[in-house]
């Protein structure tokens, strides 16, 4: 599903990626932001279009330009069992490795809610020990 959103002028191109990490506190008296914040804290995005209408911003130093946004997979870890199934009631590995390579894999931010597996990308090398396997989640719509 495509979304209409705001990024900085230097990010809008088609095919760029980011992560959106929520709103800041220097946008919350702003009257786009509800434009620019009509995202999901912690999961990656793709710009499909770039429209040709933009705005100054205070945040952005070239201003921000209308897009067209798609959602991307989640890339995470979870138990080896949970992949087997074509859906999984996401809930992070319990883990205080934070200088582990797959820790943010293992503590996404993302919701806690059912997702449906898009992919079984392969296993992970844990080392606690715990048998991970490192998957593609996305919104089951």
């Amino acid at each position: 599903m495509v979304l209409i959103t705001l990024v900085g002028k230097k990010l809008a191109q088609e095919g760029n990626e980011f992560v959106y990490l929520g709103i800041t506190q220097k946008c919350k008296n702003c009257r786009l932001k509800t434009v620019c914040s009509n995202l999901q804290e912690g999961r990656a995005y793709k710009v499909v279009k770039v429209r040709d209408k933009s705005h100054s911003c205070s945040l952005h130093e070239e201003g921000v330009v209308v897009v067209e946004v798609e959602k991307l997979p989640a890339e995470v870890n979870i138990k080896e069992k949970e992949a087997e199934a074509t859906a999984v009631a996401y809930r992070p590995i319990k883990c205080n490795k934070v200088l582990c390579k797959e820790h943010e894999a293992c503590v996404p931010n993302i919701k806690e809610k059912e997702y449906k597996i898009v992919e079984v990308i392969g296993d992970v090398e844990c080392p606690k020990g715990y048998k991970l396997k490192k998957v593609l989640i996305d919104d089951i719509k």
